[in-house]
């Protein structure tokens, strides 16, 4: 004889599902704040409230978060809400066509982790407003054996707003949902709700793609109001949750992206150093058998990186974490905080602590698009559960892409090791403005792109069957190329054996034009060498003019002292001047050649200028740069630096273009600023500028140019050129053709203006063309500086 048994539901399943499993106040609020974003609200809104002035949040106090969202109506709570572990949303996207937050069922019961007592308001647009209480105590009976969760009644009923107003406070929408949660189990003080803040913030991803519309959080508990007034944004406990960390990261460092296409079909890499693309590879996706849709970003932070994150963000990286996980455009919490190696990197950085980045060393992201609910979470709401998808590419995919970093991290950048000086100082700031700071390294940039071109092809990784496009920057190899350094021909015949259609045709063309180089350094070597024996002997003899001039009456004191200033430049200064004039040289003629090769073609008037343009640039370089040699106040300059704008433009016009450019013009420097203002400039390009603008009054036969510098506020410079000369010529019609390419008035290339144009741009700067309103003669520009 057999007869039906059942499952008994008692209501102690109420702890087991509820307070008991969700372990986490912060990951219970989250779950509640899932439900209002499943639920299309734009705003979500979590106060605490209290009568006592204890300054914490106790069995007393209240939560509220309140949304306005779709809301609920009556079948909705009977037939959903009420349904233990039921969820709709498992396999759909919600009304604003984004993922669903929440896809458990069990986010009802986070209110039970909160508070014992639970009411709930809630309307949908043009419905009734609908109360449902919870008392939650009468479900923790311990012993009754018969007494089950359909047992316990809960009080459904209709109400007004203004009876929801005296209960919560607030006007409810006209459409959405109030939680009051009461007689809260746990204290909230200012370090819990600091936590829970920052929890919110690594919830929400940065990259809201996942929803048509982005929402909002908002944070209020007026104990700590006063308290706020004098704190920044990660100190303060009130006001809007924001993500800032990834949308901060704007200083140049060091990262790689790699994304498995949505077909799983390709794999598309890209690795950034200081602003610049070092390399980008799509392939065939030959390995990854279960996992699609994938993107993981790495950021690699060396010690000013980490100062800077500290200045930029408020907290230290380390405090912040390291690799988060987000799933359909929501964070997986525990996965990322500080202390969860999830990914094992520091065990595994234990193991070969000069070659593996540990979870100090990096921050960044995996974002996971599922459709078919492969990455689960458990239903305590920390972590997922282990699948062969999850296990695939934790184990495997993020760890191809960290290997690419840590190539170019160990082989091309040496750890970008700092002098120890710098470190101590480093780790005892209290953090590092980008743009008023300059990074010294133990090795300069330019050994290491020599490291970086020995180990490109090491460092891309990929097979020649798999490789579908292939890219890396070529102008990290030519200062190689220039210096004829022998693994540079390895490199360029191992291009030369992909196909074709593998290889970026840009990539080719600078191919081409690399090989050329080496060609050009093999004959320049020797030339080289003598203008180096050349130099030498000139430094020597200043070396002598300067004593027997010290001995001299004291009429030629000032031109003594100049020649002190040149022969102030050693060596290696010298070299380095004569290093930079080769290089521009070799790519003067490179051009010059392209030029002569597309006028035997016929080829277009557009190309040609525009190929001019590039000849005229590098020759103003070179005599940017033998200006500069004269000159032991102005060195290199051809790296981005600090520069203060109103000292270059004083010293440069008065102590060196007035020997060249300025000769036979009156030019008169006007500078009202008393306080440095610096911004990062290529100080070479500076130069040209000037040289360009007073080039230009010359051509237009002035006979004085002015030049006023003036402060309009704390970050905005206003330089000023004028002169008496011809102007601009009635027949241009649109002032501003004059920063095109080609255009000009007077006997000139056109460029000038051209180049004056883009130099501002590059510095995020804005120029224009004052036209004279009075009648008089001559031509004013104006630029202003921003930093």
């Amino acid at each position: 004889m057999s007869t039906n048994v059942y499952f008994k539901t008692n209501t102690l399943l109420k702890n087991l599902v509820g307070k008991d499993l969700i372990n986490d106040d912060s990951i219970a609020i989250i779950e509640l704040v899932k439900n209002s974003i499943d639920a299309d609200s734009s705003n979500i809104n979590i106060q605490f409230k209290s009568s006592s002035k204890s300054g914490v949040y106790g069995e007393s106090s209240a939560l509220i978060i309140s949304d306005d969202g779709c809301g609920m109506q009556e079948v909705d709570l009977r037939d959903k809400w009420l349904n233990i572990a039921f969820s709709e949303k498992n396999e759909s996207l919600s009304e604003s066509g984004g993922f669903y937050a929440g896809n458990k069922g069990v986010g009802r019961f986070s209110c039970d982790r909160l508070g014992k007592q639970l009411d709930m308001f809630t309307r949908s647009r043009g419905g009734e407003i609908l109360w449902l209480e919870v008392d939650w105590v009468n479900f923790e009976i311990e012993g009754d054996k018969d007494l089950i969760i359909q047992d316990v009644p809960i009080q459904l009923s209709t109400v007004s707003e203004d009876f929801v107003k005296s209960k919560t406070g607030l006007d409810i929408a006209d459409s959405g949902t109030i939680l009051l949660i009461s007689s809260l189990r746990e204290l909230w003080g200012r370090p819990e709700l600091l936590s829970l803040k920052k929890s919110l913030e690594r919830f929400i991803n940065p990259n809201q793609l996942y929803m048509r519309e982005a929402f909002n959080i908002y944070l209020e508990a007026k104990h700590f109001e006063e308290m706020d007034r004098d704190r920044d944004y990660h100190d303060s406990v009130n006001g809007e949750v924001k993500n800032l960390i990834f949308e901060n990261l704007k200083f140049n460092t060091t990262y790689i992206e790699s994304a498995i296409s949505k077909c799983g079909c390709y794999v598309e890499t890209s690795l950034h150093h200081d602003g610049e693309k070092v390399f980008s590879l799509k392939e065939k996706n030959e390995i990854y058998k279960f996992i699609s849709d994938i993107k993981i970003t790495i950021y690699f932070l060396n010690s000013y990186k980490k100062a800077y994150f500290k200045r930029q963000t408020g907290i230290r990286s380390v405090d912040f974490g390291s690799m988060f996980l987000f799933v359909n455009g929501f964070r997986v919490a525990p996965y990322g905080d500080r202390g969860d190696d999830w990914l094992g990197l520091d065990v595994r950085k234990t193991q070969g602590n000069t070659r593996y980045l540990g979870s100090r060393d990096i921050i960044g992201r995996i974002e996971v698009t599922d459709f078919s609910n492969n990455f689960r979470q458990v239903s305590s709401r920390e972590g997922l559960i282990k699948s062969v998808h999850f296990t695939e590419l934790k184990d495997s995919f993020f760890f191809d892409v960290l290997r690419k970093l840590e190539k170019f991290i160990v082989g091309g950048l040496d750890w970008d090791s700092v002098p120890n000086s710098v470190r101590n100082e480093l780790r005892s700031s209290d953090g590092l403005d980008w743009d008023q700071t300059s990074e010294k390294y133990e090795e300069t940039w330019d050994k290491k792109k020599r490291r970086i071109s020995r180990s490109i092809m090491s460092l891309i990784g990929t097979s020649k069957d798999r490789a579908v496009e292939l890219w890396f920057n070529p102008s990290l190899l030519e200062d190689v190329a220039a210096q004829k350094e022998e693994h540079l021909e390895k490199l360029l015949s191992d291009i030369e054996g992909y196909e074709p259609n593998q290889v970026d045709r840009s990539l080719a063309r600078s191919v081409n034009n690399l090989k050329e180089l080496v060609r050009k350094a093999s004959s320049e070597a020797t030339t080289a060498k003598e203008k180096v024996f050349v130099l030498e002997d000139k430094l020597e003899q200043q070396t002598d003019t300067v004593i027997r001039l010290e001995k001299e009456s004291e009429s030629y004191k000032e031109q003594a002292l100049f020649l002190k200033s040149v022969t102030s430049l050693d060596k290696s200064s010298l070299l380095s001047y004569h290093h930079q004039i080769c290089l521009d040289s070799s790519i003067l003629e490179n051009y010059v050649g392209q030029v002569i090769a597309l006028v035997q073609k016929g080829g277009s008037g557009e190309k040609i200028l525009r190929l001019m343009e590039k000849v005229s640039k590098a020759n103003k370089r070179i005599l940017a740069t033998a200006q500069y040699a004269t000159k032991a106040n102005f060195r290199s300059g051809t790296k981005r630096e600090l520069t203060d704008i109103p000292s270059f433009f004083k010293e440069y016009i008065e102590n060196v273009a007035v020997d060249f450019v300025a000769a036979g013009l009156q030019v008169k420097v006007i500078n009202s600023v008393t306080t440095p203002f610096k911004v990062k400039v290529q100080r070479i390009e500076l130069a040209i500028l000037i040289d360009n603008l007073i080039s230009n009054s010359d051509k237009a036969n002035a006979r004085n140019v002015n030049v006023s510098l003036e402060l309009k506020s704390e970050d905005k410079l206003a330089v000023t050129f004028s002169d008496d000369g011809d102007g601009v010529d009635k027949k241009v019609s649109d002032i501003n053709s004059l920063f095109n390419i080609g255009v000009t008035t007077t006997s000139g290339s056109g460029l000038g203006l051209y180049h004056v144009s883009e130099f501002m741009d590059k510095s995020e700067g804005d120029v224009s063309i004052v036209e004279k309103s009075d009648g008089s003669k001559g031509f004013e520009i104006r630029m202003l500086f921003k930093k």
